[in-house]
């Protein structure tokens, strides 16, 4: 009787699914996971893939933008698979894909490049010695080229890089006038001989896909009911019922159900029931030992998982290349620092992140930003500030101090600029403060800024996100630029960088909106609209002027050129202006026009706007000294 007693104490959880996210059917012998989709009616049409019928030989591929690569594994677990890199030409020390300029993937979609892979570029230009890879005798291109012999043991440069950064998330390039073959490899142990490496691959991983598209309750089954989104897009989706989650990786509803009474789940004195109880607590115990096995398995992963991360973040810090130094804070300390987080230390909230204010032991004020649990591309934002502020320092730039890796969302830790953003200055009460000197002080501070950035940082960085909000202002109302979740370093690409446009309605470069190149000459025009807001004191969209005049950028062009700017300046700044401190107000604003060109070829470089703002400075400064 004990025996039956403590067998049905055993807890037991077992997974209950919904049939509301079909798997696909397996492609030869090789199954699909969910969320990965080989056609129109199963998976997330999202995460399509090909499965390809070669003569009866089914196999995996994924498509880029310009090609096919066969998928050699899947870790539906790990929401991860590996593909097979292009070969190489015969006797040629070129990839198959250098016409289709490699792998290129759509940023748009739900898939990256992972940090796992070592991406090794052969048969490089001299053009390459000038960028931020390893391009050494002692890289471990060399390594591999000298050991595996062929064609690429001749090649005079190679390359190595650690893919998965910002701007590498989606691409791996090769072209003429940069490196003509790559390869890469996934997990790599530097210290093992080439003989040991592991075959070829590059790793994908997929975004936790969202539960599935519905139009009618008819769509889901009874665990799920057909909701809208609430991002308000206009879709519909399968939402699980009151009790049940969603399990992005077995695409299904599920629950917890456990027995935990020690007499056990029901009355019978029956032998016949004690024998079956018996035998279904025995068997349950097996279900639940096996369930228990992978559910370790399983958090062990996810440890490994976590443990990579603060290996990559402590990397990143401990790499900054004589940038800006910084350390890793212990949860602890950030705990304390921010009173566990308290809500009257809040300084703002947004859709990836809030930022908390908070005082080190040593009486050192700071800024706490944490990345929302479970965004993922909050995570990534967080992520990507801390490998462009550990490679910059400038004083026109809000100083990373460090961040914390033993918390579960990554926690950034910045010098805290106490007097709020140049947004809400212009736009709120104390507009007033700001005089005509301090906006051409802040213009001139943040163009610095923005210059170091483009032509001192290595490599350049573009900031992708300028924005008065993201201007902060300090007691003295010195600017700092911050925010720089969406920088991109210049990395593989020397003249632009080819991403999914991002950025702030009314800042966004309409040409990289257009094609998707992203340059210096992108910063530039968002900054000819910080500028217009410095000198108007307007939003840079607002629909309380005129429909024709909603974005300021079109309507201070308007005035231009019907030669009315003066009648744009902000009336605060009109108010007992002298004559020529109107010139600078002019001065300052066809500067702005000419950032905002159309063509980003006419438009000039951070470097000549800081040239411009430091003479129509001289000017006013000049009208002082008279």
């Amino acid at each position: 009787m004990a025996l039956i007693s403590t067998t049905l104490f055993f807890t037991a959880t077992l997974l209950i699914s919904t049939a509301a996210a079909t798997t696909c059917p397996i492609c030869g012998t090789t199954p699909v996971p969910y969320p990965l989709s080989t056609g129109p009616n199963c998976g997330d049409q999202s995460y399509k893939i090909l499965c390809d019928n070669n003569n009866n030989n089914y196999s995996l591929k994924f498509q880029t933008l310009n090609n096919t690569y066969p998928i050699t594994s899947i870790t539906p677990q790990t929401q991860r698979f590996v593909i097979q890199p292009s070969a190489f030409l015969p006797n040629a020390c070129v990839t198959q894909d250098l016409s289709t300029l490699g792998i290129q993937m759509n940023p748009a979609l739900p898939f990256n490049i992972t940090s796992s892979n070592t991406i090794l570029y052969l048969n490089c230009t001299p053009l390459l010695l000038s960028s931020p890879l390893n391009c050494s005798s002692a890289s471990l291109c060399h390594t591999y080229a000298n050991s595996t012999g062929g064609s690429c043991r001749n090649a005079p440069i190679c390359c190595t890089f650690w893919a998965g950064g910002s701007t590498t998330s989606y691409m791996v390039r090769v072209r003429d006038s940069g490196c003509r073959a790559y390869t890469s490899f996934v997990g790599l142990d530097y210290g093992l001989p080439v003989n040991r490496w592991p075959r070829p691959g590059l790793e994908i991983q997929w975004v936790s896909p969202p539960e599935p598209v519905c139009g009618s309750q008819a769509d889901c089954d009874s665990n799920s009911t057909c909701g809208a989104d609430p991002n308000g897009n206009g879709v519909r989706r399968c939402y699980c019922n009151s009790g049940l989650y969603w399990d992005p990786i077995g695409g299904s509803c599920a629950e917890s159900v456990t027995c935990q009474n020690p007499d056990g789940c029901g009355n019978s004195t029956d032998r016949t029931a004690l024998i079956a109880g018996l035998t279904s607590g025995l068997g349950t115990a097996l279900v639940a030992s096996i369930i228990g096995i992978l559910i370790y398995k399983r958090h062990r992963r996810i440890k490994e998982a976590q443990d990579r991360l603060t290996r990559e973040r402590e990397e990143i810090l401990n790499a900054n290349g004589g940038g800006r130094s910084a350390k890793v804070f212990s949860g602890k300390e950030i705990k304390r620092a921010t009173n566990n987080f308290s809500c009257d230390r809040l300084l703002g909230s947004g859709g990836y992140g809030e930022v908390y204010k908070g005082f080190l032991n040593d009486g050192t004020v700071v800024a706490v930003k944490c990345a929302k649990l479970g965004n993922t591309k909050g995570t990534e934002q967080v992520l990507n500030e801390v490998r462009i502020l550990c490679q910059v320092n400038h004083r026109s730039l809000v100083g990373l101090l460090g961040c914390c890796v033993e918390l579960e969302q990554p926690l950034l830790v910045y010098e805290y600029v106490a007097h709020g953003n140049l947004f809400d200055h212009l736009h709120g009460p104390s507009r007033s403060q700001i005089s005509w000197n301090h906006r051409l002080r802040i213009a001139q501070a943040t163009a610095e800024g923005l210059a170091y950035l483009h032509f001192s940082a290595m490599p350049p960085i573009y900031h992708r996100d300028v924005k008065s909000s993201n201007i902060l202002l300090d007691e003295k109302l010195n600017a700092k630029v911050s925010d720089f979740g969406l920088s991109r370093l210049a990395h593989t690409d020397l003249s632009h960088v080819s991403t999914c446009a991002q950025g702030t309605l009314g800042y966004l470069d309409p040409e990289y909106y257009r094609n998707y190149q992203l340059t210096d000459k992108s910063d530039v025009y968002s900054f000819g609209v910080v500028l217009l807001e410095l000198l108007t004191s307007q939003k840079a969209i607002d629909f309380n002027r005129d429909a024709d005049d909603v974005n300021l950028a079109v309507y201070v062009g308007r005035m231009v050129d019907e030669e009315r700017i003066v009648d744009a300046v902000d009336p605060m700044l009109k108010e007992g202006a002298s004559d020529l401190e109107l010139e600078t107000m002019k001065a300052l604003g066809f500067l702005a026009v000419g950032c905002l060109e159309e063509r980003r070829q006419n438009r000039p470089s951070m470097k000549e706007v800081v040239e411009e703002i430091e003479y129509i400075i001289s000017l006013a400064t000049a009208k002082v000294v008279a």
